[in-house]
């Protein structure tokens, strides 16, 4: 399925050490579709162009060369891998300082069947992800995320912003300044989060 189908497959470890996980995964997954791996012209191993990786935990200026060594040790090119850039590319600060990620958590297939998308990391439970539909609600006070699609769309704090890539709602940048400065409003941070989504 992975090589018949058009664009690219990316995997992405999450947990352990990069320079260590790197390898091993392209490894296996070389092992995987070992019929279709090539050699580029400086003498590294290239996953077929279906599938490629992505290494966006614990990367940092360096930590970049070190997983690149690893890769380059255990023959692969560095073309089978993409960076992510996190907090340590930045000013230390990461997704987990800042309690914040971006995730997807449900899709539509084609004929209207939803499926859940969630992540459930072996050596962190704490990375769990939520699974479904999200609403956002006040319920008894607490600003609480109902998961699996079973908020009440009428208490949804949340406002769609984009869909199709299109923009669908635009807030100034002062307006929205003016809103996170209100004390106790609820909506201030529901709409702020979505905003930047």
């Amino acid at each position: 399925m992975i090589l018949k189908r058009e664009g690219t497959l990316v995997v992405r470890p999450d947990s352990g050490d990069p320079p260590v996980i790197v390898p091993q995964l392209l490894d296996l997954l070389g092992e995987a579709f070992k019929e279709h791996v090539t050699t580029n012209p400086s003498g590294y191993k290239m996953l077929p162009p279906q599938i490629r990786m992505i290494q966006g935990d614990g990367i940092s200026y360096e930590t970049l060369g070190a997983i690149l060594d690893a890769m380059a040790t255990a023959g692969w090119a560095a073309d089978n891998l993409a960076f992510g850039s996190g907090g340590a590319l930045l000013q230390k600060l990461n997704r987990d300082t800042q309690k914040c990620a971006f995730k997807c958590s449900e899709i539509t297939k084609a004929g209207g069947d939803k499926t859940l998308v969630f992540k459930d990391p072996i050596t962190d439970k704490g990375k769990q992800s939520k699974k479904g539909q999200l609403s956002l609600e006040n319920i008894d006070g607490k600003i609480t995320t109902v998961t699996e699609g079973k908020g009440d769309p009428s208490k949804n704090m949340l406002v769609e912003m984009f869909r199709d890539g299109k923009l669908l709602v635009e807030y100034a940048t002062e307006d929205m300044r003016k809103r996170a400065e209100i004390p106790g409003c609820p909506n201030a941070c529901a709409h702020e989060a979505k905003a930047v989504a």
